[in-house]
């Protein structure tokens, strides 16, 4: 069920779980991102976690994150009778010490547990990176919202690397402990690397974003894997070729040329398929590096929004023919499992199960 105010939406997924309030443990989790703030309502008594329900805002309309987070929990004692004394939140960022403040990446407020909880019912705030918490939250997520790319063969207990492009561009490595016999997440900000051109085009492409943006600064892999990336290289094709005026680009147009849209049309619309075979070929050269530089042999997993609302980008050949392209470790990337990740919710399964591995005295 689906409910929509002025200030968020709500999405139910387990009928009448208000009658767990009684017996089960709740947590707030929350997932911050540079276009959606999203929360959800998470029971942590079993083994994994489960979500109850979300609320989803937009984080450029959100002026206070402490007002956002008291509204939450008062809606949540009024409506549910439900009194959230826990959270932990995912940040786009780098997380302070303590794990107690983060600037996000791609927002212009600034988050800290100490002002958050000031006159609430929180007894226990805490900040993750946002890929910490999808490297957390696969393993609790319905295996079903797992696509297999490639199957390869994958080593138990080798490392592992989650990446994924949206608002900006986020990436973790995942490592074992043979005494926990479990993965735990080691946070990056690998997508602010230097994003190397390997061909005059995307050399061009460099040029004309540099151009536009008025930087001097080398182009990094955010620049191009993210929506805005999306939006450049339809921008640039445009300069470089003559498309005709058709519907759908007067419809891209008339919209400020949205991300979400280009990916619509990838598959009818000559622009967008040549924007989409560019920034495939970018994606998969990112996560290539990045399962070499981790050395992944037990599994590359693709999240965010991009991936999830774009499967067919990775499961196409093109996609795995530029991952598997390397001079002397081309073997090597073959086998490697490849997955994308298609649960949104992924990051709020990882920031719950953060709070449950603390209760363990795991972390």
């Amino acid at each position: 069920m689906i409910q929509t105010s002025d200030r968020w939406q709500e999405v139910t997924y387990i009928p009448h779980w208000q009658q767990l309030i009684s017996t089960g443990t709740f947590v707030l989790a929350g997932d911050i991102g540079g276009t959606n703030s999203n929360f959800g309502v998470m029971e942590t008594s079993g083994h994994s976690p489960r979500l109850c329900m979300s609320i989803h805002s937009k984080s450029q309309k959100v002026a206070s994150f402490r007002t956002l987070l008291t509204d939450i929990l008062q809606h949540l004692a009024t409506t549910y009778n439900l009194v959230i004394t826990r959270t932990c939140w995912g940040a786009a960022g780098v997380i302070g010490k303590e794990r107690s403040h983060v600037k996000p990446t791609n927002l212009s407020l600034g988050i800290d547990t100490h002002e958050l909880m000031r006159g609430t019912s929180l007894q226990e705030c805490i900040l993750i990176n946002d890929f910490e918490a999808v490297g957390l939250g696969i393993d609790h997520i319905d295996p079903a919202s797992i696509i297999t790319i490639s199957a390869g063969q994958g080593i138990p207990g080798a490392q592992k690397a989650c990446i994924g492009a949206g608002t900006g561009l986020g990436k973790a490595a995942l490592l074992w402990s043979n005494h926990q016999q479990r993965y735990f997440p080691m946070a990056s900000e690998g997508g602010h690397a230097d994003c190397a051109a390997q061909s005059d085009e995307e050399y061009n492409f460099f040029t004309f974003l540099k151009a536009q943006q008025k930087r001097t600064c080398p182009i990094s892999w955010e620049d191009v894997l993210s929506g805005n990336g999306i939006t450049a290289l339809y921008h640039f094709l445009g300069t470089t070729q003559a498309y005709k005026t058709t519907p759908i680009s007067q419809e891209i147009a008339a919209t400020g040329f949205q991300p979400d849209l280009i990916s619509r049309y990838a598959g009818e619309d000559e622009q967008c398929c040549d924007t989409f075979r560019m920034y495939t070929t970018f994606y998969a050269r990112c996560a290539k590096n990045f399962a070499l530089d981790v050395l992944s042999q037990n599994g590359l997993y693709i999240a965010g929004g991009i991936a999830a609302k774009n499967v067919g980008v990775f499961t196409a050949q093109q996609f795995k023919d530029n991952f598997f392209m390397c001079g002397k470790q081309s073997e090597l990337l073959r086998n490697i499992p490849l997955f994308v990740v298609t649960n949104y919710n992924v990051s709020l399964y990882g920031s719950a199960a953060f709070l449950m591995l603390r209760d363990q005295g795991v972390i």
